[in-house]
C-alpha cells in the first residue's frame, strides 16, 4: 500500500517536472521583447564619428522598439574596453555593442589580449554605415596631386611626414596601404585623436593625412585642406569631384571607419530578428539619414549574415597588414 502510494506521488512530481519544463520555453517564446530600455555601448568618447552615428539611429530604434534606448559612452584601450564589457553581458538583447572598424578590424590584431574574440564572442545585427578616409594635404603648401604628392616622396624617402589619430587607428592604416601600394616610405606622426593632427597639417606641420570625409570636409570647404583621393572602392557624394586612389591607379588602398550593432553571442534568434527590423527602419527614417548624411557616413544597412561575412574578411585583411608592417599597439 505504501508503495503504491510513493510510486504514484513519484509518478506525479516526474509529471509536474515534465510540464514545467514543456512551459518555460512556451513562457519565454511568448514574452514581449523589449520590455524595459536598452543600453547600446559606443567603445568611444562622446561627440566623435562613431557616437555622432549611433545616437540618431538608437532614438529611431527606440521609436520603432517602443522603449528608450541609452547610449553609453565606455572609452578605454582603442574600443577594447566597452566591446569586452559586452561580450560578457547577458545575451538577452539588452546590452549592445556599437562595434567599429577599429573593434572588429584592427584590434584583434594589434593587441595580444584585446578581452574578447570578435568573431566568437559576438552576433553581428546589422552593419549601419561607413566613413572613408581620404587623403588631404595643406591648401597652400601641400601638392597639387596624388601624382606630384607621390613623385616628391619617392624622391625623398623617409622625409614627409603623415599624422594620424594614432597607431593602429583607420587613419594610419590608410597610410599604410598607401606606402605599401604605391612603394614610397613616409613618416608616421601618431597623436592623441585626428582633431589635433589636423589642426598640425592646417598648420604646416605635417606633409599629409589620412582622415575621415565627416572631419575634413568643414575644412576642405574653407580652403585650408585639399583632398587629393578617397580611399574608397567610389567617390563620395560629398566630394564628387575627388577621385579614388583606384582611379589614379593606385590600388588596394581603402579604409574607413564604419559601425554597426552586435549583441553578445548566444542571444536568441527571435530578439536578433527585431533588432534588425528595428536597425533597418530606423535607417529608412528622413530624419536619420540626414544626420548620418550631415556626417559623411554612406549608409550600408547589411544584415546578419553578410554583415559577419564582412566582420571576418576585415579581421583578416588587417591582421596581414598589421602583420607585414609589423604594427603594435602603444
Amino acid at each position: 500500500m505504501t508503495h503504491s502510494i510513493l510510486s504514484r506521488r513519484s509518478l506525479l512530481a516526474v509529471a509536474v517536472i515534465a510540464l514545467g519544463a514543456l512551459a518555460q520555453p512556451a513562457l519565454a517564446q511568448g514574452a514581449k521583447y523589449p520590455d524595459r530600455a536598452l543600453r547600446f555601448v559606443v567603445p568611444f568618447a562622446p561627440g566623435g564619428a562613431i557616437d555622432a552615428m549611433a545616437r540618431p539611429i538608437a532614438q529611431a530604434m527606440g521609436r520603432e522598439l517602443g522603449q528608450t534606448v541609452v547610449v553609453e559612452n565606455k572609452a578605454g584601450a582603442a574600443g577594447n574596453i566597452g566591446a569586452a564589457q559586452v561580450a560578457k553581458s547577458a545575451a538577452d538583447g539588452y546590452t549592445l555593442l556599437v562595434g567599429t572598424s577599429a573593434t572588429h578590424g584592427a584590434n584583434p590584431a594589434l593587441f595580444a589580449k584585446p578581452g574578447y574574440d570578435a568573431v566568437a564572442d559576438f552576433e553581428p545585427v546589422m552593419l549601419w554605415g561607413s566613413v572613408p578616409n581620404i587623403l588631404v594635404v595643406n591648401a597652400a603648401q601641400g601638392a597639387k596631386s596624388l601624382l606630384e604628392l607621390t613623385e616628391r616622396a619617392r624622391r625623398q624617402p623617409d622625409k614627409l611626414s603623415y599624422g594620424s589619430a594614432g597607431t593602429g587607428t583607420s587613419l594610419h592604416l590608410a597610410g599604410i596601404l598607401f606606402e605599401q601600394a604605391s612603394g614610397v616610405k613616409l613618416v608616421h606622426v601618431p597623436y592623441k585623436g585626428g582633431a589635433p593632427a589636423s589642426v598640425d597639417l592646417m598648420g604646416g606641420s605635417l606633409d599629409m593625412m589620412f582622415d575621415t570625409v565627416s572631419v575634413s570636409l568643414p575644412h576642405i570647404k574653407a580652403g585650408k585642406l585639399r583632398a587629393l583621393a578617397v580611399a574608397a572602392p567610389e567617390r563620395h557624394f560629398a566630394l564628387p569631384d575627388v577621385p579614388t586612389f583606384a582611379e589614379l591607379g593606385v590600388k588596394g588602398v581603402e579604409a574607413a571607419t564604419w559601425a554597426g550593432l552586435f549583441a553578445p553571442k548566444g542571444t536568441p534568434a527571435p530578439v536578433l530578428a527585431e533588432l534588425r527590423r528595428a536597425s533597418d527602419k530606423a535607417l529608412q527614417e528622413a530624419r536619420v539619414q540626414e544626420a548620418l548624411h550631415s556626417n559623411g557616413v554612406q549608409m550600408l544597412a547589411w544584415p546578419g549574415e553578410r554583415f559577419g561575412g564582412f566582420v571576418d574578411s576585415e579581421t583578416r585583411r588587417w591582421a596581414k597588414v598589421i602583420r607585414d608592417a609589423g604594427i603594435a599597439a602603444q
